[in-house]
């Protein structure tokens, strides 16, 4: 493997964090308002209320997801690959983490539609690490250009040349494309399509909402059609060295 060396800037999203910080706050302004209409017998108070706290959030989401986002800093080379955190408003470290390529069994990626990557890494220890990196690139963006995808799947190929398969880092499927996840999405259509049979029969009336399973099995069955491009896509690409 050359001895090459990467650096790449990115940043982060911490939502498990801004979740903890901003659900309780929600839940007790909620339950304030509606406490306040049930003492002042006026309904349309907690009505109102609720309605108001619900659409805050989506006024300042933008400035709230600010105060939650981290600046990342990566380098990678033929031993490891670090992650360098640091605050985003005035630019303070947080933590590093350094991962070596011989201690990765295998990662897994993909792609919101937010253009955001997410990647977890297994270890061979049995941990695992997740990370998600806001790039602003799609997934043809970030296979072809610079990104923190390409430079991890470009390290990545060349750790694995000349070695053994359980030696090497092996790219893990996502769940819908596995036969697992296959025969569990095929389940959960047919009872999906036999509790709409059911309904229909009993309750006629009101057998247009049970429809609505429908188009969340709709999501499942599209997003394992990506998945499974994306795979083969994976399976084929020739890695390239990201320096543009």
């Amino acid at each position: 493997m050359d001895d090459k060396k990467i650096s790449y800037s990115s940043q982060t999203y911490n939502s498990g964090k801004a979740f903890l910080y901003a659900a309780p706050v929600y839940i007790l302004l909620i339950i304030a308002v509606i406490g306040i209409g049930v003492y002042l017998r006026r309904p349309s108070i907690g009505v109102i209320g609720w309605v108001i706290i619900s659409s805050v959030p989506f006024l300042f989401q933008k400035r709230f997801r600010y105060i939650f986002t981290r600046r990342l800093e990566l380098e990678f080379d033929d031993q490891a690959f670090s992650i360098k955190e640091y605050k985003i408003t005035d630019n303070t470290f947080i933590k590093e983490i350094t991962v070596n390529w011989a201690a990765i069994k295998s990662y897994k990626c993909y792609f919101s539609t937010s253009d955001v990557t997410y990647l977890a890494i297994y270890l061979r220890n049995g941990s695992s690490k997740s990370f998600s990196f806001k790039d602003e690139k799609n997934q043809e963006q970030a296979i072809s250009e610079k990104s923190a995808f390409s430079i991890l799947y470009y390290f990545i190929k060349q750790y694995n040349l000349g070695k053994q398969s359980e030696e090497g880092i092996s790219f893990k499927p996502a769940f819908l494309t596995t036969k697992l996840g296959a025969f569990v999405l095929y389940s959960v259509i047919t009872l999906a399509i036999a509790g709409i049979v059911v309904h229909v029969i009993l309750q006629p009336k009101t057998s247009m909402f049970s429809f609505i399973s429908l188009f969340i099995i709709l999501g499942l069955v599209m997003k394992r059609k990506t998945d499974m491009a994306f795979s083969n896509k994976i399976s084929q690409l020739e890695p390239r060295l990201p320096v543009d």
